[in-house]
């Protein structure tokens, strides 16, 4: 696979993944799944405490897939 077409791979799944933070979109995709009873969400009392949150942590990972398929585009040969 071209290195090209790899890096805008990545590029799209960090814009896609990054508009899970919008709740609109989150309550029809992920939120659907959930009110359906097809995915079940974590029980209250065993959430990791570090956890940043739904919404930094979506954007952090959305970046970070933004970042690797820049890198992918421009370093790799």
């Amino acid at each position: 696979m071209d290195k090209n077409i790899l890096g805008l791979l990545f590029i799209l799944t960090g814009l896609v993944y990054g508009s899970l933070a919008l709740d609109g979109i989150y309550s029809l995709t992920l939120g659907y799944l959930v009110e359906h009873n097809w995915i079940r969400p974590p029980a209250p009392g065993k959430l990791n405490k570090f956890v940043f949150g739904r919404k930094p942590t979506i954007l952090f990972y959305s970046l970070a897939l933004i970042a690797a398929g820049i890198f992918i585009i421009i370093k790799l040969d």
